[in-house]
């Protein structure tokens, strides 16, 4: 498995498959769904592509594309927006083995927001932050959704 930063001209690869992460998450809350076009509607793609403080990547092996993660930095933090890995690859490890990359990439303050009213995805990072940090991490339950929200800071880890 490997992250591979995403080209502006691979932005259509992103969207198609933003649409399928879109429907499923819309299982756990509602997603703003657009009926003349038949698309769910995403904020702003654009500052992956347009500031260096953004990152979206792939998530692939050898053969295959496996899903997708996008990631936020600001002066203080950096925030996983996003992360989809395809229905035919799940619970195979690699969200975690994907997790684990852009952790190790980027170093510094981590902030992650569980999927809203999703008890597998707070399971999820749960068990994945607690397991990279040795259970050195804070989490809050913030929200009218009460999410799970993960911080902690990587600088020392090696």
């Amino acid at each position: 498995m490997k992250l591979v930063q995403i080209q502006k001209e691979e932005e259509n690869i992103l969207k198609r498959l933003l649409q399928l992460y879109l429907h499923d998450i819309s299982n756990y809350f509602t997603i703003d769904f657009d009926e003349s076009s038949g698309l769910y509607l995403y904020d702003n793609l654009d500052k992956y592509f347009d500031n260096s403080n953004n990152y979206a990547y792939f998530i692939k092996n050898e053969q295959s594309l496996l899903g997708f993660m996008l990631i936020d930095s600001n002066d203080n933090e950096m925030i996983v927006q996003e992360i989809f890995i395809l229905n035919q690859y799940k619970n195979k490890g690699i969200g975690k083995n994907a997790i684990y990359s852009v952790f190790n990439k980027h170093k510094g303050n981590w902030l992650i927001k569980s999927l809203p009213c999703s008890e597998p995805s707070e399971r999820f990072w749960n068990r994945t932050i607690k397991e990279y940090t040795n259970n050195k991490y804070e989490v809050e339950h913030i929200g009218k959704y009460n999410r799970a929200v993960f911080r902690f800071n990587n600088l020392e880890k090696c």
